[in-house]
């Protein structure tokens, strides 16, 4: 390594590792801290439990802070330079702007195969152990097309148990529910129902085949409906489901070909959606890094604050294109790869340009 390369390194890094922190306090602060305090207050969580849950998601908060920490550490370092006037003595030397952000450029490309690692390594495990958690204190094991929980009392006496083959959650509906309710007499009851929505406090069966035992002998009365108190609201069942943004790479690819096989194109689409942003969001610190070399060299003397305030913006306008098109590709108006893309091409694009205009 180049003594130029060290150097530009010792300017980049530290603003580097100062924006991972104070990102990732703000993001702790705004999503992980908040989650925490309602799973204890709000979902009667054992504080043991949501602790364990609040660390088991940092590592996916860590990765969502490093493009945004990429582009403040080589906004820095390159205002730093342009500020003193270093910039200009190594253009005298016939050094290029290109060569001197190289290092800055590489730092990002590590950085970016670093959070496809964690994304894929360690925060897969970390997002799956956190829902085991979750599971064990409602007593539930949920799926996208098989559901089963059961309810529990203080003393830990079993009340009732569901099976559902399917939850919808946008109709607050359980499809060919089964219910044994423990709580009517020496022997459970057993609803077996067609569906079974959610109407204010309660769950509706509908189409409902009633049996009770009195000795060996089974007793079934067939009902239009009954209201029943289950135990668990559509937000709890729907918690507890292992949703996109948990599962990994190879996961979101064996669950989208198993929707189009079930015809549920929808359901597909998303998770094909999820996939390619999973892949192209790593790659955004390599555009970040070059955009902060160009908007570095045309800041003088840039305090953090001001660097981290320009760092936030050209955050908040990636994602905004970023969840637009994601958008879009959801509901299948578009190829799903070419959506997760465009916002790193024009990322590209746009640091080149810039990094351009500022060399002539």
């Amino acid at each position: 390594m180049k003594r130029l390369d060290r150097y530009v390194l010792t300017e980049m890094v530290p603003p580097f590792l100062f924006g991972i922190g104070a990102f990732l306090a703000v993001l702790v602060g705004v999503q992980l801290l908040y989650e925490m305090l309602r799973l204890i207050y709000q979902q009667g969580f054992p504080a043991w439990a949501a602790v364990r849950i609040f660390f088991l998601e940092l590592p996916a908060v860590l990765t969502l802070t490093l493009p945004m920490a990429t582009v403040f550490g080589s906004l820095m370092a390159m205002a730093r330079f342009s500020g003193d006037g270093e910039l200009v003595a190594m253009r005298a030397g016939g050094i290029s702007i290109p060569r001197i952000g190289l290092p800055v450029v590489i730092v990002g490309f590590v950085v970016s195969v670093g959070g496809l690692l964690i994304n894929e390594t360690v925060v897969p495990g970390a997002k799956q152990r956190a829902f085991e958690i979750a599971r064990e204190v409602h007593g539930t094991v949920a799926g996208e097309m098989d559901i089963a929980l059961e309810v529990r009392d203080d003393d830990d006496h079993l009340e009732r148990w569901l099976h559902a083959r399917k939850f919808d959650p946008d109709t607050l509906t359980l499809f060919d529910a089964t219910v044994l309710d423990f709580t009517l007499g020496r022997k459970p009851h057993l609803y077996t129902a067609e569906r079974a929505r959610w109407q204010g406090q309660y769950w509706v069966l509908e189409n409902v085949e009633h049996t009770t035992w009195d000795g060996d002998q089974a007793g079934r009365l067939h009902l239009d409906s009954v209201m029943l108190p289950i135990g668990r609201t559509p937000e709890q069942v729907e918690r507890v489901r292992k949703l996109p943004d948990d599962m990994s790479l190879a996961e979101l690819q064996e669950q989208a070909g198993l929707a189009e096989q079930q015809g549920r194109v929808a359901w597909a689409n998303r998770l094909r959606q999820h996939y390619h942003v999973r892949l192209s969001l790593p790659w955004a610190c390599v555009g970040f890094a070059v955009l902060g070399i160009a908007l570095g060299i045309q800041r003088q003397r840039s305090s953090r604050g001001i660097g981290m305030g320009v760092s936030l913006l050209v955050i908040f306008v990636y994602y905004v294109v970023l969840h637009t098109l994601t958008l879009v590709g959801e509901r299948g108006v578009a190829p799903p790869a070419l959506m997760a893309w465009t916002p790193n091409l024009l990322l590209y694009l746009t640091g080149l340009g810039l990094l351009l205009r500022a060399s002539q």
